[in-house]
């Protein structure tokens, strides 16, 4: 999933489920904050020592695999049942590390944070859900099964859905995943994005109690998702999403809450920044690392709160992993 998901539609979800404005808000900035929350910051702490984050997500794959192990596949890659009939490959090979749809790890870790009643943490677990739904049958590492056919493939790293591009995540496409039996080839991400969203109403409406109203909510996705595509007609998926983002947004609107997303509000309303050289928000690479305090009353700000819902959640999905982890031998986080 991408953001149009990650944010837009499960703000409206969130909002269809009873949760108030800032409530929602909190889950869906969340959602999607898991995805631009890719650099680690040290931040200086009233008491002169320093804050560190957890990344999230990365977009340079080259650091260590075990880092990458933990964001990909604690975040994006959650494992599944990897004997499931629809994880059936032409080659006949099977992963313990295979992501397959709302598995019953998934949706554990997913039930946990709803226990804990802690919406950044929801708005993590929510991500994580929903990409169990459209990265399934892909692996949270560099693996060979995540290989797909043709020369521009060969060119792409083996890791997660790298070599399938965006295909995987954009959400009224139909696509052929050429790995698996014929039976499970053919890909509608339409019925995948609904499946994702009627998980994560079902689990809101745990949180609030409220009646569902998924019948009217699953025809207005519907109606934002009819134009449906294939592989034939991908270079007008960008200025598709656009016009559905803006559907989106209708609908969120309809409920008076806002109705974007700032990528950097929840950072800038938290820290004190200092550039020395470049922004490190918007440069991976900066030689000179910029100068970061904390505002006032920091632990009561979203990115605060995020980053430890982020590190609480990353502790929970681990041990609940560690029996299939420990089978392979992935010792340190």
């Amino acid at each position: 999933m991408n953001i149009e998901f990650h944010y837009y539609l499960t703000k409206y979800l969130a909002l269809e489920a009873g949760f108030d404005n800032n409530e929602a808000e909190i889950i869906a900035y969340s959602s999607q904050y898991v995805d631009d929350n890719s650099t680690q910051y040290s931040i200086k702490l009233p008491d002169g020592s320093m804050y560190e984050n957890y990344m999230t997500q990365t977009k340079n794959i080259t650091r260590p695999r075990k880092q990458l192990m933990r964001i990909y596949l604690l975040f994006h890659f959650m494992p599944g049942n990897p004997t499931s009939p629809k994880t059936r490959r032409r080659d006949g090979k099977m992963h313990l590390l295979n992501t397959t749809s709302s598995s019953t790890h998934a949706q554990e870790i997913f039930y946990d944070a709803t226990k804990s009643e802690n919406l950044y943490s929801l708005g993590v677990a929510s991500h994580m859900l929903a990409d169990t739904i459209s990265h399934q049958n892909f692996i949270g590492n560099f693996d060979e099964m995540n290989a797909m056919e043709g020369v521009w493939e060969t060119l792409s790293p083996n890791i997660g859905h790298a070599d399938a591009g965006y295909k995987p995540d954009i959400p009224n496409l139909v696509w052929h995943d050429p790995r698996l039996i014929e039976e499970n080839a053919t890909i509608d991400n339409t019925e995948r994005v609904l499946l994702a969203a009627n998980k994560l109403y079902k689990n809101f409406l745990m949180f609030t109690a409220s009646p569902t109203n998924w019948t009217n909510v699953k025809a207005n996705i519907n109606e934002i998702l009819k134009d449906k595509i294939d592989e034939r007609h991908l270079s007008s998926y960008k200025k598709q999403m656009k016009i559905r983002v803006e559907k989106y947004k209708a609908l969120i609107l309809e409920h008076d809450a806002a109705a974007d997303y700032n990528p950097n509000m929840w950072f800038e309303e938290s820290v004190n920044e200092k550039i020395k050289f470049l922004d490190d928000k918007k440069v991976k690479f900066d030689p000179i690392k910029d100068k970061l305090s904390f505002k006032d009353d920091y632990k009561k700000t979203n990115w605060y709160r995020f980053q430890e819902a982020a590190k609480s959640y990353q502790k929970r999905a681990a041990d609940k992993m560690e029996p299939i982890f420990s089978q392979i031998e992935i010792k340190e986080w």
